[in-house]
Formats: C-alpha cells, structure tokens, sequence
C-alpha cells in the first residue's frame, strides 16, 4: 500500500471530520468524498493508483475494472470500497482510497470456510490511499482515511490493517497519526483467533499496520486480541 504524496501531512492540518450522509458522501470545504460509480474515468483512478507500490502489479488494474464494471464481490465475503475524493461542487478527482477484506490470504492461510467468511467480515485491509499533487498538504490523505475507518466500524468491522514499504519511511509517521500501529521491518502480525493464534506474515520489505476499530480489540507486542469475541 502508498499514497502519490511523498511529504508527510500533518495531521494536525485536516479540517475536522464532516458527517457522512446515507449514501456514504462526505462533504468538506472544498472536496466532496464519495464512493466511484460506473461514470467515473477510470484514466483518471488508473493515474492516481499509478504512484502506489502494490505487492502485485495487477491489483491497481482490478480495481479500475471492479470501478468500471460494477462487479460486487459476494456478501459473505465482505465490502470493498472504493473512495473518489472530488474537488467540490462538481471538479476534477484529487484523491482516493481503497480498502478489502484480505479474503485471498485467509482462505491461503488454510481457514475454514466458516471461519474465513467470519474473518472477511471482521477484517479489512487498506490497500491504497492516493492524493494528486495539487491536493497535496490539505489533510486530504486522512480524511479518506478517516471516511473508510467510519464506514467499516459502522458495518460491524473489527480491525483495519494495511501495509508500507520500507524504503517509504516517511509513511509510517503519517499512518501512525492515523490511529494506526506501525510494525517493525519484516515483523508478522499475530491474529488471536477463538480457535489460536493465526500468523500474517510480511516480507522484509514491508511493515504491516494494525489499528483496531472495535472496543474488545486491542493490539500490542505484534498480537492483534479480542477478534470474533462473543461470535
């Protein structure tokens, strides 16, 4: 996961959170920030995914093609969700975030169906945040952060995760203002599970983040606790 700036924000500059209407619209100052729709360009989301560092090249491509053809994954698997953030009252798209249930990996993990169908609705995994350069240095990066971690918490989700390369190390002072725990280079992240421990594993290069977003979920020491708690 990246975003196209390469200057940290300062949190401190974001304009205070804005309420988030039924069909999941925020409307800031000068941005309004919805979920894309079958009319968005996907040039223009292709261009601002560009500058992301994705573990796989073909992800940013199936995400403009999810965009593009409405295609909705099944709803025992979880949400995912696309933000666009659009210079208001009608402009040009500055920014945008993406986040889904890490399902691939659980069911890789050798889950059980029952459990993973559990867990895809439990986790949620940020995988790209993406502002263009004149919108740089606005707090915009977090808002959309902000708007993804309010829609999953309200759906019942219990914890976001996410992840940074390690030659970004400006990245993980910006997410940590975010609520988000910064692992260590190559460090795993301990899931405890009703049935044990389950281990996500990262590569060297990368740094996983975690930031709980249910009350019985606390993370510390590289363990994530509480998920599934009462299920």
């Amino acid at each position: 996961m990246g975003r196209a700036s390469r200057r940290r924000a300062d949190r401190r500059n974001a304009p205070p959170a804005a309420p988030q209407d039924a069909a999941g619209v925020v409307v800031l100052d000068r941005y309004l920030i919805r979920p894309a729709t079958l009319d968005d360009d996907p040039e223009v989301v292709r261009a601002l995914l560009q500058p992301v560092d994705f573990m796989d090249a073909a992800m940013s491509e199936g995400i403009v093609d999810r965009m593009r053809t409405g295609f909705r994954r099944p709803a025992q698997f979880g949400t995912a969700t696309l933000l666009l953030a659009q210079e208001h009252p009608a402009g040009k798209v500055a920014g945008l975030a993406h986040a889904v249930p890490p399902v691939q990996w659980l069911m890789e993990a050798g889950l059980d169906r029952q459990l993973c169908v559990m867990l895809s609705r439990a986790l949620v995994e940020l995988e790209a945040v993406s502002v263009a350069d004149s919108a740089r240095g606005q707090g915009l990066g977090h808002h959309l952060v902000d708007v993804l971690v309010r829609s999953y918490t309200r759906q019942g989700y219990q914890a976001m995760l996410g992840g940074i390369h390690t030659h970004k190390p400006h990245l993980a002072p910006y997410y940590e203002a975010d609520g988000f725990h910064v692992l260590g280079p190559g460090a795993p992240l301990d899931l405890e599970l009703p049935i044990g421990r389950l281990r996500y594993p990262a590569e060297p290069s990368m740094r996983h983040l975690v930031r709980p977003l249910a009350p019985q979920v606390s993370y510390g020491h590289g363990v994530l606790r509480g998920l599934l708690a009462g299920r």
